[in-house]
């Protein structure tokens, strides 16, 4: 089951056999956790790879008073501060979970293993990199092209639901007050 979670999270990345997954998988364990579970501080070095099974966070930064939200993490997404993990440095970077929540993680030691055994490692992590990038800027230019309802239904869309997320959050995320997304919302009911 979880060699197919990852088999259908990296397929549009790289196409590979479904028993690399289930060796990838094996380096890894799924954890519960509580909502509002920091997995990563800010000021600290990453140290897993993360994916949400269940549930939802984000990684957030904090600024002036408090924190912005800079990516959101749901269900099938990857969930960690990926520039910390890769270059193993401390970042202002805090991952938070939203909500309870289930968790596939790898060690940062476990997946350098990747690389040892030559089972494609440097060329996932590279296409992932890659992937990573280009949804990061498609992100900004969101952002600069699109309405904060437009990009809300987007991850109402993708997503189905943001019932258990604190609206704080997506607020952040969309760059408005949280009495801004309110209103998108009650707009949406009628």
């Amino acid at each position: 089951m979880l060699g197919a979670f990852l088999k259908q999270y990296f397929d549009p990345i790289i196409n590979l056999n479904l028993q690399v997954w289930e060796n990838f998988a094996t380096l890894g364990e799924v954890i519960e956790f509580p909502k509002e579970t920091v997995l990563k501080e800010s000021n600290s070095i990453e140290r897993y790879l993360g994916f949400v099974l269940e549930g939802s966070g984000g990684n957030l930064l904090w600024d002036k008073n408090n924190f912005v939200c800079t990516d959101i993490s749901f269900r099938n997404d990857a969930i960690n501060d990926f520039i910390s993990f890769t270059l193993q440095k401390a970042s202002p970077i805090e991952v938070r979970l939203f909500e309870d929540s289930k968790i596939f993680r790898v060690s940062y030691q476990s997946f350098q293993r990747v690389f040892e055994k030559g089972n494609y490692g440097e060329e996932v992590s590279r296409l992932a990199l890659e992937s990573a990038y280009i949804e990061k800027q498609q992100q900004q230019i969101d952002l600069l092209t699109k309405t904060a309802k437009e990009r809300y239904l987007e991850i109402i869309k993708k997503n189905g639901t943001d019932k258990h997320i604190n609206l704080k959050y997506i607020a952040s995320y969309l760059g408005i007050t949280p009495q801004s997304l309110s209103r998108i919302r009650s707009e949406l009911i009628l």
